[in-house]
């Protein structure tokens, strides 16, 4: 995420806790002008994320004008309460702390849940060891209270609570490939993210990267008897990255989803959640069926 731009949102909306706010993105970053949207007759404009599932479950709307894609959720958000788009379809939690703590309190959360989504570590296919080491270091911190602890300070609940917790792939074979072996000889593991996704990993006003998935990754790093570090890089292409052996995994707050299992291989859950439309108070838009 361009820090001096986070600067710049933080002040004008009054201290942005989350300064980057929410990834799974306008012909890149297109942000000029109006959309037009609800203030004529003209059909709305949707802004997403750019390479999140977002975008194409925007694209099936047939009562829009236009789907607006940015460089991360916060600008989407930043756009929508300056009433330059019309809608914003972002993660519900995201959603939720924006409006209640990041100052965009001028929007809110229209209709239901798009659909569900279930978060968790991208690696390389070939990582299995590294990928059930992570598994056993996830398992322990919420086990052990750690996760709870985290959860709460960012969105005073355990966000796990009452969930149908399923493991990625259960009953598989202990993996035998040197990955967890690589990763403890350079003393290290490098996790990726977008860096523009709060309340899950942002930069503060001081330029420190924080987050719930920043903590949760710093807590596996810790477990596994290595030094955490963070890669903030463009969502688009961060499948690419991983692939291309850029960093060690994606701990970035991204869905599993069939097309990138056909790419990468994911770690049991950390978080579930969900892709919500978002909306300006004043807005005709009641949900998502208004748009179908």
């Amino acid at each position: 995420m361009n820090k001096k731009y986070f600067k710049y949102i933080s002040l004008a909306v009054m201290a942005l806790m989350l300064g980057a706010l929410l990834i799974g993105c306008g012909g890149q970053n297109d942000t000029s002008g109006s959309a037009g949207g609800e203030n004529a007759e003209e059909a709305p404009v949707i802004g997403v994320a750019l390479g999140t599932t977002y975008e194409g479950e925007a694209n099936k709307f047939s009562k829009i004008k236009e789907v607006k894609t940015y460089k991360d959720d916060n600008l989407t958000l930043w756009e929508l309460t300056n009433g330059r788009i019309d809608g914003v379809i972002s993660d519900r939690l995201v959603g939720l702390i924006a409006i209640k703590e990041a100052g965009y309190d001028n929007l809110k959360l229209a209709g239901g849940l798009l659909y569900e989504e279930t978060i968790a570590v991208a690696v390389r296919q070939e990582d299995d060891a590294l990928r059930q080491a992570i598994n056993t270091a996830l398992a322990e911190i919420i086990e052990d209270g750690t996760y709870e602890k985290i959860s709460k300070k960012y969105f005073n609940e355990n966000i796990l609570n009452g969930v149908d917790y399923q493991k990625t792939f259960p009953n598989e074979e202990t993996a035998t490939d040197d990955s967890l072996e690589r990763v403890k000889k350079a003393g290290k593991i490098s996790f990726a993210m977008s860096g523009g996704y709060p309340p899950f990993n942002y930069f503060t006003d001081e330029d420190e990267l924080t987050g719930f998935d920043v903590e949760i990754g710093k807590e596996v790093a810790a477990r596994l008897g290595v030094e955490y570090e963070p890669v903030t890089t463009d969502w688009s292409g961060i499948l690419e990255g991983l692939r291309s052996g850029r960093y060690d995994g994606i701990f970035g707050s991204m869905a599993i989803t069939d097309e990138r299992l056909e790419v990468v291989d994911f770690t049991d859950p950390y978080y579930y959640s969900g892709a919500q439309l978002i909306v300006r108070d004043d807005s005709s838009i009641s949900g998502p069926e208004d748009l179908k």
